[in-house]
Order: structure tokens, then sequence, then C-alpha cells
């Protein structure tokens, strides 16, 4: 269940280190594009995705790890160094494909997905949810 949350926080950090330089004798980085598939792989293991939802959720991740990575590497060229820059990017991001997600998912999945996310909390404060 941790696998989500721990493939978000590697996707930060690989981000935020992205660069073009490999070093030798080390296998290349991952592209946004792999980290999405494999992300959508697990959450199709994890929430038990149907295969539309599935390439849904593939084509969001895909859209979304690709916008983010082209976003924060145009920050980098631009100089910006603040970590809150860098974070409040990815919240961004994150936000859409969650929204996103909520209209792919059915109502269990999409509960299970912020769960499993870590977003849960957060969702439930910005909706107004007591329970």
């Amino acid at each position: 269940m941790k696998s989500i949350q721990t493939i978000t926080l590697s996707l930060i950090a690989l981000i935020l280190c992205f660069t073009n330089v490999k070093s030798y004798g080390q296998e290349p980085e991952k592209t946004p594009e792999e980290i999405a598939a494999e992300q959508a792989d697990r959450l199709q293991k994890d929430l038990g995705l149907a295969d539309h939802q599935l390439f849904f959720v593939d084509s969001v991740l895909q859209y979304n790890f690709a916008a983010l990575t082209n976003e924060m590497e145009e920050m980098r060229k631009a100089g910006i160094q603040s970590r809150d820059s860098f974070m409040s990017a990815q919240k961004r991001w994150g936000l859409k494909t969650e929204e996103a997600f909520e209209k792919i998912l059915d109502n269990e999945q999409f509960i299970k997905y912020l769960k499993i996310s870590g977003r849960y909390r957060d969702y439930k404060k910005r909706k107004g949810i007591k329970k």
C-alpha cells in the first residue's frame, strides 16, 4: 500500500535531481513516461482497475509527469532554486492528477487511492469532510 507514496516521493526526488548527465557504470535514469507506466501498473494491482480505467490513469500520469518535469526543468533553467517553488509545482500537478482520478475511479477506488498515496487527510480537509 505504501508503494504509491514511495513512488510519488521517488518521483519528486528524481525530478529534482533530473539531469541529462548519466554516471558511468550506472543504469540510466528512468524517464517520466517510464515512471508513469510503472505507477499505472501498480495502481491497477492496488485498486483493481478495469482495462479502460488503466488506459485513462496511464494517460493522465503520462501527461502530468511529463508536464511536471518540463515545468521543473524550466524553473531550473530560469535559475529558481527554492525548494518551496519545486514543491509547489509538484503539489499543483498532484492536485490535477487527483482531480482527474476522481473522474476515472469509482468512489471506493478513489478513497483507496487517496489513502495509499497519503493524500486522504488533505482531501478531507479541502472538501470539509468530518468523518
